[in-house]
């Protein structure tokens, strides 16, 4: 491989990667030992990473595109509380 084909190697694996940084979110989380749980609103696709029942504990997805609007529960399904962040 020559010189310039590296740098264009290099520079295309940096800007996938900024993009994966900028575009990936941890979408619906928490609910577990009391915590608020959170949701959101995504724009783009939402990855489910785990789906669990009410007994072990909320739901995990990822939102690969941009997160349009953040809710959070005290429960699932609960009130709506202040999110943190």
């Amino acid at each position: 491989m020559n010189s310039k084909a590296l740098r264009i190697t290099l520079v295309a694996i940096m800007a996938l990667t900024v993009l994966a940084l900028l575009l990936i979110r941890t979408c619906a989380s928490g609910g577990g030992m009391g915590a608020a749980y959170r949701t959101c609103e995504c724009r783009g696709y939402e990855w489910v990473l785990y789906d669990r029942t009410p007994a072990d504990g909320a739901r995990k997805t990822l939102c690969i595109g941009i997160v349009q609007s953040v809710t959070c529960f005290q429960s699932m399904g609960g009130p709506h509380v202040p999110c943190d962040r």
